[in-house]
């Protein structure tokens, strides 16, 4: 197989939140993806959550002075109506950091308590799509075969003994076939366009 194939397998995978590890041969990779346990989403290492109440980072700018939001990728720290300094804070209405009496002291250290540097804020701790609290690192050995156009695909046993996942890829084409451990021989395998990650992993 072409290493210009090979590779654009390779980023396409790393798209779709995996870690990519390639030994001698280019064909045979191990690849890592972190996610939820239970419902087997992303689990987003540089995601942060407010650690006092676990609401996600909005990663917008907040003015107390005019009450306005605004994205903070390539914004001013100060706002445009006021001239106020605009603060990262946690948009949990019911956070004990939006209390009154407490939301002054949370966001006058750093830039707010969703800033990177607050002591406010934890890394990704709860899935963002069920809540779950665990996450596991899933991962996979793979091995890679170029078949042509009406080529019999020819899956052994012993293939499972070292690989967990074969994906077969058609000659000039961009179609898959990813075939796992749970293999049946009388499912309907047809070469797609995508590759399935759940294929992969789970």
């Amino acid at each position: 197989m072409k290493e210009q194939r090979i590779k654009s397998i390779y980023y396409k995978l790393i798209s779709m939140g995996c870690d990519i590890y390639i030994g001698e041969n280019n064909n045979e990779f191990f690849a890592v993806k972190h996610g939820c346990v239970e419902c087997k989403s992303p689990w987003y290492m540089n995601l942060t959550e407010c650690f006092f109440c676990g609401m996600t980072n909005s990663y917008l700018y907040h003015c107390a002075n005019c009450d306005t939001y605004s994205s903070t990728t390539g914004g001013p720290a100060t706002c445009r109506t006021c001239r106020e300094k605009r603060k990262k804070i946690c948009f949990n209405d019911n956070c004990i950091t939006n209390k009154s009496k407490f939301v002054e002291e949370f966001n006058r250290l750093k830039n707010g308590v969703m800033d990177k540097n607050s002591p406010s804020t934890t890394s990704q701790s709860h899935c963002i799509e069920c809540g779950c609290s665990n996450n596991l690192y899933y991962t996979s050995f793979i091995c890679l075969r170029e078949v042509k156009e009406n080529e019999k695909i020819n899956v052994l046993n012993n293939d499972f003994k070292k690989y967990d996942v074969l994906i077969f890829v058609k000659t000039n084409t961009k179609k898959y076939l990813i075939i796992n451990k749970k293999f049946n021989k009388n499912e309907n395998n047809n070469f797609k366009n995508e590759i399935e990650i759940s294929k992969i992993f789970f």
